[in-house]
């Protein structure tokens, strides 16, 4: 076997919980969340009946990748259905509801002083019959910073057009706004740091890459852009109302054009561009303090970014294979066939993983040039930058 060299720190853990990766990393920090575990295989499994486990929080885990410090939270409120995401701050916000699910709660975490606050409290007993299945829908929720949190939610028996508001944990109260189209169509939400500043990514169009191509296969075009702004400016344009974020957007995809993948590193963005059209791909490099742009096209249609070393290379998936190339000059490096597929390139080789949905392999192997051997198992999560890995073992 070919032994990671990067540090590894393993945890043990109770067998009665399950950890998840949260999208949720501020700094080295990397969040997990902890559920009751269900085991769902019994022909006669009965949802209904474990609906609250499979739903509900019990508690955080943060492992620190610089220092290998793992510690855990268990939320002293018992309801707890919403988490924040954030790559901005070390405040995590979250939802719980009372035993009935009359009333609602928003709390906030300072993950540094380890500290709750309580933000605000709501009724909603008289809005609906309360139980689980009557709660927020929440679509998107995001730490912008210590203070402030967006959110978009559903109301319970509301179908369409998500209300969305900013949370504000100095005033403990929540501030509605009436979303434009450009706001109203977020995919997602990433943050970033450039220079001392905190920046927000979003993008918006929620079709992937191949749904992008049958709507332009039949002329069914949908705006797909890439705005950037300083978290800060985000915040003092939603509470002015003016939430048109045209002036910010970095690149508007036509409808024969999909983003594809997208690389952040240091004060620069490598977005991926599909189109479909010229069966090609666009790069666009873009530089945050400057605002400027640069493009470059390369004939094949390739399907993810990687960089190690100063190099770019770019993946081509086929239902057969993987293939890895250098993607200024074209050259293959390998053929990696399915079901592996490649999770990152490091020092030592090419990590991949089992990619098929539902797979219970979870090793991860490494290619290289004395082949293919198993890297590493039981693996929660990697920082490839600070070359840390968490293993966490159950019983």
């Amino acid at each position: 076997m070919s032994k990671p060299t990067m540090r590894t720190v393993t945890i043990n853990m109770p067998k009665e919980y399950e950890y998840r990766q949260l999208h949720f990393m501020y700094q080295t920090i990397q969040l997990f969340t902890i559920k009751k575990y269900v085991d769902m295989s019994p022909d006669d499994f009965d949802f209904d009946l474990h609906i609250e486990d499979l739903f509900l929080y019990k508690g955080i885990l943060s492992c620190d990748a610089q220092t290998g410090e793992v510690s855990t939270y268990y939320f002293p409120q018992y309801k707890v259905l919403n988490l924040s995401s954030s790559q901005n701050t070390s405040t995590l916000f979250y939802l719980a509801y009372s035993d009935d699910y009359r009333m609602l709660y928003c709390y906030k975490r300072d993950l540094e002083a380890e500290v709750d606050q309580l933000v605000f409290t709501q009724d909603i007993s008289d809005a609906y019959e309360p139980s689980i299945n009557r709660v927020w829908s929440v679509h998107h929720f995001y730490s912008l910073n210590e203070r402030y949190a967006l959110i978009a939610y559903l109301l319970p028996g509301q179908q369409r057009g998500y209300n969305y508001a900013l949370i504000d944990a100095l005033e403990q109260t929540m501030i509605p706004f009436v979303p434009n189209d450009m706001i109203r169509n977020i995919d997602c939400i990433m943050g970033f740091n450039c220079n001392g500043t905190e920046y927000l990514l979003i993008k918006t169009g929620e079709h992937m890459v191949h749904e992008r191509k049958i709507d332009w296969e039949y002329n069914r075009p949908e705006v797909e852009q890439l705005i950037v702004i300083a978290v800060d400016e985000f915040i003092s344009n939603v509470q002015s109302s003016d939430i048109d974020l045209s002036d910010f957007v970095i690149h508007s995809s036509q409808s024969h054009e999909a983003f594809a993948d997208l690389l952040i590193l240091d004060q620069q963005l490598i977005i991926l561009v599909e189109r479909f059209d010229t069966e090609d791909s666009l790069v666009m490099l873009y530089t945050v303090d400057n605002q400027k742009t640069e493009y470059i096209s390369y004939p094949h249609v390739y399907n993810k970014l990687y960089h190690l070393n100063q190099i770019f290379y770019a993946t081509r998936k086929s239902d057969t294979s993987t293939r890895l190339y250098k993607l200024h000059t074209g050259e293959q490096i390998t053929e990696i066939l399915q079901p592996q597929g490649v999770v990152t390139m490091i020092e030592e080789g090419i990590i991949t993983i089992d990619q098929r949905l539902g797979s219970e392999d979870r090793q991860f192997y490494i290619y290289n040039d004395q082949g293919c051997t198993l890297w590493t198992e039981d693996c929660a999560w990697i920082d490839y930058k600070q070359r840390f890995i968490l293993k966490i073992k159950q019983g």
